[in-house]
């Protein structure tokens, strides 16, 4: 830093510093004045509640909210989609075993509870077995006629 600016900035601090020490006294004590509609006027202090008595919004604070758009209208020749919607089978595949003349079968378990199953047969009256061709068996679903596969491995012989 320059020696100048130095100089200046000493000057500009001690003169702060005599103005707020001895400059600007007033010679009469301040009095309180009164104003003319101060004695009709309420002032009402509101008592800080803990928090768990405030109340809080409702809803996410951070949510995005879209302006709602309009339904379209319907026609009324218009057929209503059909729910294609079933959960994939839960089913874990134990094995397999080829027979002669029989096919395959396939070893099936779900929890505690354990199924062996052949083309055509039934799982929980909900899926039938349509083909065991490894690597996949397929599962179609009885009411919805959804197609499902489980990976039962390759064919080793």
């Amino acid at each position: 830093m320059k020696s100048g600016r130095l100089t200046w900035l000493l000057l500009a601090l001690v003169a702060t510093a005599a103005l707020a020490a001895f400059g600007d006294a007033q010679e009469a004590p301040a009095t309180a004045t009164t104003l003319p509609h101060a004695a009709e006027r309420h002032v009402a202090i509101r008592v800080l509640l803990p928090r768990q008595y405030v109340p809080t919004p409702a809803g996410d604070p951070f949510a995005i909210h879209l302006p709602a758009q309009a339904a379209p209208a319907e026609r009324p020749d218009a057929v209503p989609p059909v729910p294609t919607f079933s959960a994939a089978p839960n089913w874990r595949v134990l094995g397999k075993q080829q027979a002669e003349g029989e096919g395959w079968t396939v070893f099936l378990a779900r929890g505690e509870e354990t199924c062996v199953v052949r083309a055509g047969d039934t799982l929980d009256d909900r899926y039938r077995v349509l083909a065991i061709v490894p690597p996949t068996l397929t599962l179609q679903h009885l009411k919805n006629k959804t197609r499902h596969t489980l990976d039962i491995g390759d064919a080793r012989e």
